[in-house]
């Protein structure tokens, strides 16, 4: 159960509320790798299973009535109360005199659902983790339903709200690193962000993580920038290169188209003389056209390299100036968003004030009714109901059941039955 019982704990309910609201908020209860390893599974949940070597013994694999899974090859195997490792090691075995050097992999597809009832907003399924305890799921089934009687729901209340604060902080925290990484691109400058200014954030893996993601990111675009940079300043050499190439060539000819306009000038002096004939005179124009042909297309040539390189030009200027505008854009809703989040974190932090103080107003212990948890769980084949606090974990297949009860503990407030 969780209530106010005596004086004393109000006034711990009290101090603990009013600590949390000027300070920073407790952490919540986290799922650890150890859980996941030593779950056993349960009647209802689906497994996962992935053979390497052969793809057609991979497949999902319901938990029946019977605790057990059918499986190619090994038919029904008892898997209920295993760990995925002994499933594992199981398969193994039993494929290794049928098919040798094959490695099963289980896991965890959909864990069997768990259940909340009795005096609660939404009474109904949701979905299992290891680690849940009854509280969570009581949080999941939105809190109670309104009882008849006055009751004490700070201490729900103050969970919800320290987790949206919990929430905002992080996202507080991420923008803000963030915005240290635009600025860091807009000022060409490397990214350092210190560690010491995590804030409110209890876990420094989690800032680490966060600060390394940001620099995975800053380095590759950094990367792709500096890449594109290198590609445009070869292409930009490649068109000096060409174009100085095509003015040497183009003046060699025009040295050439001179000395043919010369000798088609010596032999209209001969042709009008009688000394040459026409033949030649016609030759030697033809020779000059041919050439002056060629001058215009090496013209035409250098006006498109010349073309070529300013473009090169111009996109090597816009790679800075794209960089600093599209950080500018960034950082301005970046900072418009940090502005939201702390105008709603000051909000979170008056409206935990406030609960504490509406949990110091509740003086009339008669009116202070109790919050009772119960499981229905089935062992060994037959469902039995037992008493729990709100901290017991929760298992899968599960069903929570939830009642208020008045000051005498024989009657019942809520419409649980």
């Amino acid at each position: 159960m969780f209530m106010l019982k005596h004086h004393s704990r109000r006034v711990k309910t009290f101090i603990l509320g009013t600590a949390i609201s000027t300070c920073f908020l407790l952490p919540l209860p986290q799922q650890s790798s150890a859980q996941e390893e030593s779950y056993k599974v349960a009647e209802g949940d689906t497994l996962s299973i992935t053979v390497y070597g052969d793809a057609g013994l991979s497949g999902v694999f319901p938990v029946g009535p019977g605790g057990t899974i059918g499986y190619p090859i090994l038919g029904n195997i008892p898997v209920e109360g295993h760990t995925l490792d002994e499933i594992s090691n199981q398969i193994n075995n039993g494929l290794k005199p049928h098919i040798p050097n094959l490695s099963a992999a289980v896991a965890i597809k959909e864990y069997a659902p768990v259940f909340i009832m009795g005096d609660v907003q939404k009474p109904g399924k949701f979905e299992f983790r290891p680690g849940m305890i009854a509280l969570e799921l009581f949080a999941l089934g939105g809190g109670l339903r309104e009882p008849t009687v006055q009751t004490d729901t700070s201490g729900v209340q103050l969970i919800n709200v320290q987790q949206e604060y919990e929430d905002l902080t992080l996202q507080l925290l991420s923008l803000d690193v963030k915005r240290v990484r635009l600025e860091a691109e807009f000022n060409d400058k490397p990214f350092d962000y210190p560690i010491t200014n995590q804030g409110a954030l209890r876990d420094p893996a989690t800032l680490q993580s966060i600060v390394d993601s940001e620099r995975n990111l800053y380095q590759q675009r950094l990367t792709v920038m500096q890449s594109d940079r290198t590609n445009l300043q070869d292409q930009r050499q490649n068109f000096a290169e060409e174009i100085d190439m095509l003015n040497k060539s183009t003046d060699l000819r025009n040295q050439q188209f001179d000395l043919l306009k010369l000798d088609v000038d010596a032999s209209q002096g001969l042709v009008t003389r009688g000394a040459a004939s026409e033949t030649v005179l016609r030759e030697r124009k033809r020779e000059l056209l041919q050439m002056n042909q060629q001058l215009l297309e090496f013209g035409s040539y250098l006006a498109r390299a010349k073309q070529s390189k300013n473009e090169v030009e111009r996109r090597l200027q816009d790679l800075d100036s794209k960089r600093k505008g599209d950080a500018v854009t960034e950082l301005r809703q970046v900072n418009l968003d940090m502005l939201r989040i702390r105008k709603k974190m000051e909000y979170n932090v008056q409206v935990m004030a406030e609960i504490s103080a509406a949990a110091r107003r509740v003086t009339d212990r008669s009116k202070i009714i109790q919050t009772e948890f119960s499981v229905v769980r089935l062992t060994d084949g037959q469902y039995e109901e037992t008493t729990i606090d709100e901290h017991t974990q929760v298992q899968p297949g599960d069903l929570i059941r939830v009642r208020l009860v008045g000051p005498d503990p024989t009657i019942t407030v809520g419409s649980a039955k």
